[in-house]
């Protein structure tokens, strides 16, 4: 029998961040049923491992976002690159034969909804970010095109329901966890673990501000690991602050699991997210988590005083008082929650949310 052909856009794989990982994580599965074929906006390169017989395709319009430009040349510079995204993508697709396409951003929505006639029939659109998380316009592309998609897989029960309301097919799709578990870590290093991109929603500076109040750090270390426009603010508050003896940032890798088996704890400040990727690679390796209850992800994942602590969102003195209690406790106390984390992804059901992406696509 014939593969299906499943045509996955994005405006590319090259960042480090979650959404990236997800993908890498699915294509790895996907291509063993399936016939993929990978569409980007950029240069093709991946950051995450992706399969080596995948098709790859290049449109050529990468999506400048760091160009020094006022805000005038840069409206005009994303509706360029909008158009002639839509315009290479239309003719692309025109030459291949594929039963489905999906696409994990508004704006890439946007683009493939206006480049093929039968998006009803075919566009698959996955939700990464919270659905309160976008600016209008992008508000605006979501309502226009997500109910006139073939269907949208949500990776958190919120904001699932709340797009059954938009009139939409809306399933609920947790992502795959990227690390099997297999050996729990001892919580005897001391060190505080953030992973995730440098930008203002994932609050990694209210998070070193939360770390310059803590009274029970004593030895303990906090590190920061990614890359992004944050880095330089985050450096100066560290300086100013002078936590430079105990906090690091620390560059994205893509052996990271290497730093997750040295943390004891997980800090997750973001003021919105999709899922809460880093927060499931963590407990991979049996490390409790604390996070703010943002919308819409983590509350599917951290449970308060089982697996970790499960914050107020935007209560940064609860959030303080809480990991202030988490670097005082005993080891049996930390391994209690850290033996619930591990078990928290042991029960992961991998093969159940393949048996859900395969139920979309058959």
């Amino acid at each position: 029998m014939k593969k299906k052909v499943i045509v996955v856009y994005l405006t590319g794989m090259q960042p480090s961040g979650g959404k990236e990982r997800v993908v890498s994580n699915l294509l790895k599965e996907w291509y063993k049923n399936y016939e993929i074929i990978l569409i980007t906006k950029d240069s093709g390169n991946s950051f995450y491992e992706i399969p080596s017989d995948i098709k790859k395709i290049t449109l050529n319009t990468p999506f400048l976002t760091s160009m020094k430009k006022n805000r005038f040349s840069r409206i005009i510079s994303t509706y360029l690159n909008l158009f002639f995204s839509i315009y290479k993508l239309k003719k692309t697709l025109s030459r291949l034969d594929f039963d489905y396409i999906y696409v994990t951003s508004p704006l890439n929505a946007f683009e493939t909804f206006y480049a093929i006639k039968d998006a009803k029939e075919k566009l698959v659109i996955s939700e990464h970010a919270s659905i309160n998380a976008f600016n209008r316009i992008y508000s605006w592309m979501k309502k226009h095109v997500y109910p006139k998609s073939y269907c949208i897989s949500v990776p958190n029960s919120r904001d699932t329901e709340i797009y059954k309301t938009w009139g939409c097919n809306a399933l609920f799709i947790p992502h795959l966890v990227t690390y099997i578990p297999v050996k729990k870590n001892n919580l005897d290093t001391k060190i505080v673990l953030n992973v995730g991109r440098l930008t203002s929603d994932k609050q990694q500076g209210k998070l070193i501000e939360i770390w310059s109040k803590l009274k029970n750090k004593g030895s303990w270390r906090l590190w920061i690991v990614g890359d992004g426009e944050e880095h330089d603010r985050l450096l100066s508050i560290i300086n100013e602050k002078g936590l430079h003896n105990s906090v690091e940032l620390l560059p994205a890798r893509k052996d990271i699991q290497k730093l997750y088996r040295q943390a004891s704890l997980f800090a997750f400040s973001s003021r919105t997210e999709g899922f809460g990727m880093v927060l499931l690679e963590a407990m991979s390796f049996g490390i409790p988590c604390i996070s703010f209850d943002c919308p819409s992800g983590p509350i599917d994942i951290v449970q308060d005083n089982i697996n970790g602590c499960l914050i107020e969102d935007g209560n940064t003195k609860q959030f303080i008082n809480s990991l202030d209690n988490l670097l005082a406790m005993s080891s049996t106390e930390l391994s209690y929650l850290g033996d619930n984390a591990f078990k928290t992804v042991s029960r992961w059901d991998n093969d159940g949310i393949l048996r859900k992406w395969n139920s979309v696509f058959e």
